[in-house]
């Protein structure tokens, strides 16, 4: 019989192979349309609203929590090790297949002014750079509620020797993804008349293993983004057509 302390070194190396494999996956900037589809939600409107839409970035209002646990499971009948997230783009020295590369308050503005842009729902759309808006007609502002970003490994109640059945195949562990926000619409000088507004939030899930699903865990967010948005560009691109925007 193998003595405990063998079985836990050799649990710790499958571990330092596994996080190596998933190294090798490098850098994930941040890229929107998602991939691999690269597309919009919503059909151009052949009527677009004559005026100057300014998009301004998120006013940021999500938590900072922290957690990095995947340790946990390396000890016996501990069904997972977490690690979580509120501003994962911040996290210092993550696991490489945990890094992400991205502003969320100015990069969902972005993705959004785009889709708007797309939909063809204004004549002109432009991204503010800062929460002063240039000259315009109308300007959409957003809250940022929440991008958590977390990922439970787990070694089957099994502490290191558990790490085998990733080698075979079977998962690692599952990550979910967030993202939560609310946009509304006023009047260049009159930020207090709300004309439109809207309230969406997304949660995502993916199981990873050493040899599939981590590229995913890692390019979650122009997904998760894409679809949150959906419901909003449609509704804001149906009240356009109606005309209910403008009057």
């Amino acid at each position: 019989m193998i003595p405990l302390p063998s079985f836990f070194k050799a649990g710790c190396v499958l571990i330092i192979v596994a996080f190596s494999v998933s190294g090798c996956l490098g850098a994930r900037e941040w890229t929107y349309p998602p991939l691999p589809d690269k597309t919009y939600v919503a059909t151009p409107a052949k009527d677009p609203i004559s005026a100057r839409l300014v998009v301004l970035p998120l006013e940021d209002l999500r938590g900072t929590e922290v957690k990095d646990e995947y340790w946990k499971v390396a000890i016996p009948l501990v069904p997972h090790g977490v690690a979580s997230y509120d501003r994962p783009e911040t996290v210092v020295n993550p696991e490489q297949v945990d890094e992400l590369f991205f502003n969320p308050p100015k990069d969902f503005a972005r993705a959004l002014a785009d889709e708007i842009r797309e939909a063809n729902i204004f004549s002109t759309v432009i991204l503010s750079e800062g929460q002063t808006p240039p000259p315009g007609d109308y300007v959409l502002r957003g809250h940022l509620h929440s991008t958590k970003w977390e990922r439970r490994l787990t070694t089957y109640l099994l502490g290191p020797l558990g790490t085998v059945f990733w080698m075979i195949g079977l998962p690692m562990g599952e990550t979910t993804t967030e993202v939560e926000m609310d946009l509304r619409l006023t009047p260049a000088g009159d930020p207090s008349q709300v004309l439109w507004s809207f309230a969406m939030k997304f949660n995502g899930a993916v199981n990873d293993g050493v040899y599939y699903g981590l590229e995913e865990s890692v390019q979650s967010y122009p997904v998760a983004l894409q679809d949150a948005l959906r419901p909003a560009i449609k509704d804001l691109a149906g009240k356009s057509k109606s005309r209910v925007i403008g009057q």
